[in-house]
């Protein structure tokens, strides 16, 4: 996973290529993987300067999974 200094939401994100899976972690400490989410979603995570507030729509647009830590 990769740390989210430049977030105030998002402590992590990770992406599984082969699975289309986008993991998120939330500062508040929820974990939820996003199904079928396409690479630049990713990339565009970690390369924004507000990576949440420009890019939550996108996500929310995709199946949740909550994961338990």
């Amino acid at each position: 996973m990769t740390r989210m200094r430049r977030s105030r939401a998002l402590e992590a994100v990770g992406y599984d290529a082969a699975a289309t899976r986008l993991r998120v972690r939330f500062r508040h400490g929820g974990t939820y993987d996003y199904l079928d989410v396409e690479p630049e979603v990713y990339e565009g995570l970690c390369a924004s300067a507000h990576p949440w507030t420009e890019w939550r729509e996108r996500i929310l647009e995709h199946d949740v999974e909550r994961v338990e830590d």
